[in-house]
């Protein structure tokens, strides 16, 4: 038989009461929508990154209505003669199928979004080294191609390359060369490992977060199904 308020007044003061219960079942549901109302604005519907953080928020702070609603049915059995207790429970229970669905759909909609966006940063990546190594082969060209220091200077402010300062320009124009052709296999060496790093990796090595929010996504919402209650149905969703 499920406790009630009145088993407990014949000895210690009670602390929870079912009325108290379902208060602090409502301050988490309102924190709750609190939290994810803060990660819907601005809206970026079509965004993978978006879509990313608001499932991050919804997994991250998806144990406050769980606990909220084990809290709230608690409070139904120790009020039994409530009918407001039983309509909450009763219909926290309902719409904590809809929860426990939406999490497992998180599933495959946070796994695509994130591939979308390692791809992206994948792309923006290849065209930054691609522009990069597009200027240093103009950098060597306008190098080699020089007459003299004055216009071995210019060649690089127009192409953006390094900077010579007076005492460089006033250097032998093949000594000159070959210290600007020394700083460009800098740079050209610094490309080089930028593009060895960027090479795309298995998403679960890239993305190692995936894989966490998967685990939680899973067990948050075999939690919500062993709570949840189809309309009419004696046994929760989990059973």
């Amino acid at each position: 038989m499920p406790p009630s308020a009145d088993s407990f007044r014949s000895g210690a003061p009670v602390l929870l009461t079912a009325p108290g219960l379902s208060l602090m079942a409502l301050v988490l549901f309102l924190l709750f929508s609190s939290l994810v109302a803060a990660a819907l604005f601005p809206l970026q519907l079509l965004d993978p990154a978006w879509q990313l953080r608001l499932a991050g928020t919804l997994i991250n702070s998806a144990a406050f209505p769980l606990l909220g609603l084990a809290l709230l049915q608690i409070a139904a059995e120790l009020g039994p003669h409530d009918p407001l207790l039983k309509s909450r429970a009763h219909l926290c229970s309902q719409l904590a199928v809809a929860a426990a669905l939406g999490l497992l759909l998180l599933l495959p909609l946070q796994t695509i979004a994130g591939l979308r966006t390692s791809r992206t940063v994948n792309n923006a990546q290849a065209v930054r080294i691609q522009g990069a190594e597009a200027k240093l082969k103009t950098l060597r060209q306008a190098v080699a191609g020089a007459a003299s220091n004055a216009d071995l200077n210019q060649q690089l402010q127009k192409f953006q390359g390094p900077v010579l300062g007076p005492a460089d320009i006033a250097q032998p124009l093949t000594l000159l060369k070959a210290q600007v052709a020394a700083v460009l296999d800098q740079a050209a060496l610094q490309i080089s490992r930028e593009r060895e790093a960027s090479q795309p990796r298995m998403p679960l090595l890239l993305r190692p977060e995936l894989l966490r929010n998967a685990l939680a996504s899973l067990a948050l919402a075999l939690g919500f199904a062993a709570l949840a209650r189809r309309p009419g149905k004696p046994r929760t969703l989990l059973q």
